[in-house]
C-alpha cells in the first residue's frame, strides 16, 4: 500500500502507520533528508517537531502518524491524564503530526502549556527507540516520567 501511494504522489497526505515499516527511524530519517533538501540546509540544522492539534505551522513536508499506543496514562489529544483503576494499560492515541524544521523557525513558536518529549518505542518491549514524541502535560512533567509513559507503535 505504501508504494501504490508513492506512485500516486499521495504518500505524505495520508495517514501513515509507522509500525508497517522495518525501519520507522530510517523513514523520519529519510524525512529529515528530504526537508533539508528541499529547504537547502544541512540536516544538523533541523529540529523534530510534533504537533496533536495541527500541521506542524513550520514545516516544509510532514507526516501524518497513526496507530500509536500510549502506556502509562491516558491522551486525548489535548493533555495528558492517569489512568483508573479500570482503565487499560495500553491505549491508542490520535493522530500526530511530525516534521523537521530549522532551528531559527521554532524560536517565535512558544507552546502555552508545557509539554514533555516521551519515547517512541518500535513495541511495548521498548527495546528499539524510534524518536520522541512531544505531548502537552500540564504543570508536572514529572508525573508522567515515573508513570513510566511511554509511546509505542502498533503491534501487528
Amino acid at each position: 500500500s505504501w508504494i501504490e501511494r508513492a506512485n500516486s504522489q499521495a504518500l505524505l497526505s495520508d495517514i501513515l502507520d509507522l509500525s508497517e515499516l522495518f525501519h520507522p527511524d530510517t523513514f523520519l530519517n529519510a524525512l529529515r533528508q528530504e526537508t533539508a533538501r528541499s529547504i537547502g540546509c544541512s540536516m544538523d540544522s533541523l529540529v523534530f517537531l510534533s504537533s496533536w492539534r495541527s500541521p506542524v505551522a513550520q514545516a516544509k513536508i510532514q507526516v501524518k502518524v497513526g496507530g500509536l499506543q500510549l502506556e502509562g496514562c491516558r491522551f486525548d489529544g489535548v493533555h495528558l491524564s492517569e489512568n483508573q483503576h479500570d482503565s487499560p494499560s495500553v491505549s491508542a492515541v490520535p493522530a500526530c503530526h511530525m516534521a523537521w524544521a530549522p532551528q531559527s523557525s521554532t524560536a517565535d513558536s512558544t507552546d502555552s502549556e508545557e509539554s514533555i518529549w516521551l519515547p517512541l518505542y518500535t513495541s511495548s518491549e521498548r527495546v528499539k527507540l524510534v524518536t520522541h514524541v512531544s505531548l502537552p502535560c500540564g504543570a508536572n512533567p514529572n508525573q508522567w516520567i515515573q508513570a513510566g509513559a511511554a509511546l509505542f507503535l502498533k503491534q501487528q
